[in-house]
């Protein structure tokens, strides 16, 4: 057995989805549930998650 740390596997793209997903909705929640927002929430949300990867 090798003593190097086990790296953690990447995320699916399934699961960066709906990471994605739910920070767009908390977005939208968070600027009062405006109409029409979606693809700048999804933006926004998506621009997040790349920095955080």
């Amino acid at each position: 057995m090798s003593n190097e740390a086990v790296e953690k596997d990447p995320m699916t793209s399934v699961e960066r989805e709906d990471q994605i997903r739910l920070a767009a909705y908390y977005i939208w929640k968070a600027n009062g549930e405006p109409e029409g927002t979606d693809v700048q929430d999804w933006s926004q949300a998506e621009a997040s998650e790349t920095e955080e990867a």
